[in-house]
């Protein structure tokens, strides 16, 4: 009862710096948990400077909106859109169970897209779309199909590095793509203070 206390608590607290617009004191209070507790709220939990990183890096490519896909709660997304003044905006398949009262809670408003082919649809509807982002994802089918049907210029992979102890799929580096399309990495930002994760940016070619 003590961890499930300690852990409505975080979610407040976490929802008091957002209603504040508080993006470091979030940043702040992933990093006095323990990583163990730090990855129930987050996997990726970004320190300031890599927030400067990514912001330093979207601009660079001349990315100015982002489309997570299983974007989960949209903490990093709501850091990174608070800290660069970058939109990224979220997309979750099943909308009537994160609408419902066993949903966990979540950071940003949600677009909802339950077919692979009704992403760009809704990039286009919120003028978002210019890079898509998967972070700790883990079904490199789906992966594809989002990919095969996305018609922006750039694909952003945030996830553990291999041989960490974490799977995901696809990985941050060799991800495997569709095969009538060729991919590249133009850019990688180390992220966290665990020494597991990256945010690598693909570039269509």
């Amino acid at each position: 009862m003590e961890n499930v206390g300690r852990g409505e608590q975080v979610e407040h607290e976490i929802s008091e710096c957002i209603a504040a617009g508080d993006w470091k004191k979030v940043i702040d209070l992933g990093q006095a948990l323990p990583f163990n507790q730090r990855v129930k709220y987050l996997w990726l939990w970004p320190l300031q400077k890599d927030l400067e990183r990514i912001r330093e890096s979207l601009v660079r490519f001349g990315i100015t909106e982002v489309l997570s896909i299983g974007c989960g709660t949209g903490l990093l997304e709501w850091l990174i859109t608070a800290s660069t003044g970058i939109v990224v905006a979220g997309v979750e398949k099943d909308e009537q169970w994160w609408r419902s009262k066993y949903a966990t809670r979540t950071y940003i408003p949600m677009l909802f897209a339950e077919a692979m082919t009704n992403v760009d649809n809704e990039c286009q509807g919120q003028q978002t779309g210019q890079a898509m982002m998967f972070c700790y994802f883990n079904h490199g089918a789906a992966f594809r199909e989002y990919v095969k049907n996305f018609s922006g210029h750039y694909v952003i992979i945030a996830g553990p590095m291999e041989g960490r102890g974490v799977h995901t799929d696809p990985l941050p580096f060799g991800a495997k793509f569709p095969a009538d399309q060729e991919w590249t990495v133009v850019h990688s930002i180390p992220v966290g203070s665990e020494n597991l994760n990256q945010f690598v940016i693909y570039q269509r070619r």
